[in-house]
């Protein structure tokens, strides 16, 4: 009878920045659809699947063994009770063909590496009139030179000179999109977290973003001059 049809997978590879804001991609598909020429059938225009000789459209064919009756599948028609004397050529009698299907990903804001989205109907066609399966996009973000994602939050370490570190200043410093400026009060020690509230990743599931967090590193030089290391 009607089956399902198989259920598919597709990894895709999107940007931090793409991870970010979110994004819509086309995605190339591979997969079996009902063929167009037969409507599914395997059969020849103007012909039609006959019962099977064999079992008698039952599609099993019965045994006596002692006091017991076996059924099995029916090896000439395969379970199905029907048979194509004449098959379709587009399909030669499989009622499905391959085709390439271009689909339309809507890729949401805060996604993560390893979740996938599941697009209900874009897997393989079923067959004998069956529903077709799901598709699942498994998503695999890019990292980025200078951020880096704990759950929603996010990091960068900064590169500050000792005396901003220990006289205190302001630097610029980038954003995933845009830049701020950060106020270095005077002593302050490397590895101190700075935390800028709803500049982080999205929620995938919900509004709001989380934080991020800007991490001072000393930045010292490594060649000085005889003036410099007098001063």
């Amino acid at each position: 009878g009607p089956q399902r049809g198989s259920d598919l997978r597709y990894d895709l590879e999107i940007s931090f920045e793409e991870s970010y804001s979110g994004t819509e991609t086309a995605i190339q598909i591979p997969r079996e659809e009902t063929c167009e020429t037969c409507n599914g059938s395997g059969a020849a225009a103007g012909s039609a699947p006959e019962v099977c000789p064999q079992c008698k459209g039952s599609g099993q064919l019965r045994f006596q063994q002692g006091f017991l009756t076996v059924a099995r599948p029916c090896s000439t028609c395969r379970g199905s009770g029907r048979v194509i004397s004449k098959p379709c050529q587009a399909c030669r009698g499989a009622g499905r063909v391959g085709r390439e299907r271009k689909i339309t990903a809507k890729i949401p804001a805060g996604i993560a590496t390893g979740q996938r989205l599941r697009l209900y109907g874009e897997g393989e066609h079923g067959s004998a009139g069956g529903p077709p399966g799901d598709l699942y996009v498994v998503v695999h973000v890019q990292e980025h030179p200078f951020f880096h994602r704990e759950g929603d939050d996010l990091y960068c370490e900064l590169p500050i000179t000792f005396p901003t570190l220990a006289l205190g200043g302001e630097v610029r410093v980038p954003l995933v999109q845009g830049e701020d400026e950060l106020k270095i009060p005077g002593g302050t020690q490397a590895g101190a977290r700075f935390k800028l509230r709803g500049k982080g990743m999205p929620n995938v599931s919900g509004p709001g973003h989380r934080d991020l967090y800007r991490v001072p590193r000393a930045a010292l030089p490594q060649n000085l001059t005889t003036e410099q290391q007098r001063l």
